[in-house]
């Protein structure tokens, strides 16, 4: 009898349709079925006890933002203790204090290391109170090009993980295994999460705490961003309850879990809170974006008044998008861009999108592409024949189907999905071409996009074979 690999056990598994569960007598079986009762919710999320003796890492590390010049590296720990990071670079090696950890911030903990070369990779080592946490061998990063720098580089996006740790796991695990392989099977530079990156669906901060906790407890997460620049938004579900706003009670206190828990760059502006932030890597930069934390509600008239990032963040990115001298700008967003998206999307705030994106022509601003997730299917658009949008999703939660829409080229609703863009500046223009992946199932789809596509000078025909 032939034997089958772990890898291929987990991916025939997480490839098979439900319908593959289905018996042969259930399905000749001519009987009418009674109507399937509304499923219960899962019940929450909870973490392991922690063990008695020494501190230990709960969960970590995970590294954040990766510059050209230094790294943000994440920890939580089971106690207030001291820790260091041991950094290595060939033969050399430092050490670096960590951040404190304390009860306040649910004994986690941001160390930034700067003075570090371009394009180098280090290694390095967690000690908590004096006890080396990480077995060998190592795990290491490789710094971001210098800033301006043309390059080839492959950048991974999804959204929404799943109500559960098991949902997400197959996908982390594949994307772990992924990361440090060839570019036809995978490999990638940086990882985007682009919301509902846990169901907490609520502002109390324990809560949130332990949801955010609960889902890095998986060993392919934890493998996957110990060597993996991550960086992240939120959507509705883990900035409170299903298609929450601006209006939403304790959403500050959502803000202080969400920098608690992802080691971005920065956090929105000194007089303006929210998660939205801008980050270069060689000349491609990096818009993302804020959806909830100044949202009118959906429901309200679409007028002048009506946002979805408010007047501040607004002018934030057009000031950005104008000092940008990247070649492809990336904007992404937690709720999708197109015209015909759902009650909890742009297509509700066309009052505020229709003029930016007529400001974006004015300026003759040139290479974006925006980014989105949430819909729990993943798809290709051109807006108004003009622009390019591609969402991702979902990486752990079930899938939703697609229904018509004129801008839509190309779309996938089966299994678990993420997308990958691969940008090369090198060229001239420079080259962009987007994958569709399913976990379990390799890639679904690659396609280039011209650069006269993606400034709407060219029809994107749809795609051939798929769901459109």
């Amino acid at each position: 009898m032939s034997s089958i690999s772990r890898r291929n056990l987990f991916r025939t598994a997480a490839a098979l349709p439900a319908t593959a569960l289905i018996s042969h007598a259930d399905a000749a079986d001519p009987k009418p079925k009674a109507a399937t009762p509304k499923k219960a919710p899962p019940p929450p999320l909870t973490l392991p006890a922690i063990q008695p003796g020494p501190a230990y890492l709960q969960a970590g590390p995970m590294l954040g933002h990766v510059g050209a010049d230094r790294v943000h590296l994440w920890v939580r720990s089971t106690a207030a203790v001291g820790w260091k990071i041991v950094l290595f670079e060939q033969e050399t090696s430092r050490e670096i204090e960590g951040a404190a950890l304390h009860a306040d911030t649910g004994l986690t903990g941001i160390t930034v290391i700067e003075g570090l070369k371009p394009g180098t990779s280090y290694s390095y080592q967690i000690v908590l109170d004096g006890r080396e946490q990480l077995p060998l061998p190592l795990p290491s990063f490789t710094t971001a090009p210098e800033h301006d720098h043309s390059c080839r580089q492959r950048v991974v996006f999804g959204s929404c993980v799943g109500q559960t740790t098991a949902a997400a796991a197959p996908t982390w695990a594949e994307l772990a295994e992924r990361r440090g392989s060839t570019t036809d099977e995978g490999a990638f530079d940086v990882l985007l999460m682009l919301g509902d990156n846990h169901y907490a669906n609520t502002t109390e901060i324990e809560k949130l705490r332990v949801y955010y906790t609960a889902h890095r407890l998986s060993a392919g997460w934890r493998d996957l961003t110990a060597r993996t620049p991550v960086y992240a938004i939120w959507d509705d579900h883990d900035y409170g309850p299903n298609n929450s706003d601006g209006t939403e009670a304790g959403k500050a206190d959502s803000l202080k879990t969400f920098r608690e828990f992802w080691a971005n760059p920065s956090a929105g502006e000194a007089d303006n809170p929210g998660c939205y932030f801008t980050f270069t890597r060689g000349d491609v930069q990096f818009f993302m974006m804020d959806g909830r934390y100044h949202r009118s509600p959906n429901k309200t008239e679409d007028t002048l008044e009506k946002t979805m990032l408010g007047k501040k963040q607004l002018e934030w990115l057009k000031r950005e998008l104008l000092a940008s001298k990247a070649k492809v700008k990336l904007v992404a967003n937690g709720s999708e861009w197109e015209s015909y998206g759902s009650d909890d999307s742009w297509s509700l705030f066309k009052k505020e999108r229709d003029p930016f994106l007529a400001w974006i022509d004015e300026h003759s601003i040139e290479g974006v592409i925006f980014l989105s997730g949430d819909r729990h299917f993943s798809s290709g658009y051109h807006i108004n024949g003009r622009f390019l949008e591609l969402s991702a999703g979902p990486v752990g939660s079930n899938n939703s189907k697609l229904r018509p829409n004129p801008e839509r080229f190309t779309g996938h609703d089966q299994g678990r999905l993420w997308g990958v863009l691969d940008i090369d500046t090198t060229a001239s223009p420079p080259r962009v071409a987007y994958e569709f992946w399913q976990t379990g199932h390799s890639m679904l789809e690659r396609r280039e996009i011209s650069w006269g596509q993606l400034h709407g000078r060219e029809k994107i025909e749809r795609t051939e074979g798929y769901v459109i």
